[in-house]
């Protein structure tokens, strides 16, 4: 993903900094705003959330919702790669998974109630085997 295009293409600034947090962001399945605070300790608090929240805006980023370890973002990549989380309560683990059985009911279910799904983000909460026993 070509993050200077994108921002060129919605009329917003290219600055080394947005450049370099995108970069990060790549290497990353999920991440935290925490965890982008504590690698970038030159940057700003209030710069790095503008930017969270602009790349979520511009469809970059997606939130993701794990409960007690609050807010997460992942690149979002494409719609065609969805995928869902699924969080272990022992260890906190988090396993991605794709169903599309799954998105094809939600949008299904939306559709019958009359709405239009733009996104949607599913979080199950489970136990892997080794905190089963």
């Amino acid at each position: 993903m070509d993050i200077e295009k994108i921002l060129r293409k919605h009329r917003k600034k290219v600055t080394p900094e947005r450049s370099l947090l995108f970069a990060w962001m790549e290497k990353k399945h999920l991440f935290t705003s925490a965890s982008l605070e504590s690698d970038f300790k030159d940057i700003g608090r209030a710069s790095i959330f503008r930017t969270l929240k602009l790349f979520t805006e511009l469809w970059v980023l997606r939130r993701v919702n794990l409960w007690e370890s609050g807010e997460s973002y992942e690149i979002e990549c494409c719609k065609k790669h969805h995928h869902e989380h699924m969080k272990c309560m022992g260890c906190g683990d988090v396993l991605s998974f794709q169903s599309s059985s799954i998105c094809d009911r939600i949008f299904s279910e939306a559709k019958k109630l009359g709405f239009h799904i733009d996104e949607h983000s599913l979080s199950i909460l489970w136990k892997c085997k080794s905190c089963i026993s």
